[in-house]
C-alpha cells in the first residue's frame, strides 16, 4: 500500500508543478502564414509554442472567408470565431496546417486558450 501512496503523491506533485508552470507562462500559439504558389492562397501553420497542453483555443475570425474549403477538424468558423483543432488538446510543439483562399492575408488573432497538466 505504501508504494501506491507514494506513486499517487508523486503524480499529484508532478501535476501541480506542471499546472504552476502553465499558470506562469504566456499561453501562446504561433501562427505563420505564407503565400502558396497559387495566387491568392495562403498556407497557415499553427503551433503550440508553450510547454503545456492547450485546448479550447479560439481565434478572432470576424470577417474571415475562404474561397476553398478548410478541414473543420483543423479550424472551424463559428460566427466571429474559429475553433482550433475542434477544441481538442494540442501537446507542446504540436502543429496544424491549412490553406485558405482570400484576396488578402487574414490577421488571425488568438482570443482564448486554456492549458492543462500533461
Amino acid at each position: 500500500m505504501a508504494p501506491l501512496t507514494k506513486l499517487l503523491f508523486l503524480l499529484i506533485s508532478i501535476c501541480l508543478v506542471c499546472k504552476g508552470i502553465c499558470d506562469q507562462v504566456e499561453l501562446t500559439l504561433t501562427i505563420h502564414q505564407d503565400a502558396t504558389s497559387e495566387p491568392q492562397q495562403w498556407n497557415v501553420a499553427i503551433e503550440n509554442a508553450t510547454p503545456c497542453v492547450i485546448f479550447a483555443t479560439k481565434l478572432d475570425c470576424k470577417g474571415f472567408q475562404s474561397r476553398i474549403e478548410i478541414d473543420p477538424k483543423v479550424i472551424l468558423k463559428q460566427g466571429d470565431f474559429c475553433i482550433v483543432n475542434g477544441g481538442k488538446p494540442m501537446k507542446p510543439k504540436d502543429s496544424l496546417h491549412f490553406v485558405y483562399a482570400s484576396e488578402n492575408q487574414f490577421p488571425f488573432k488568438v482570443v482564448k486558450v486554456s492549458a492543462s497538466c500533461v
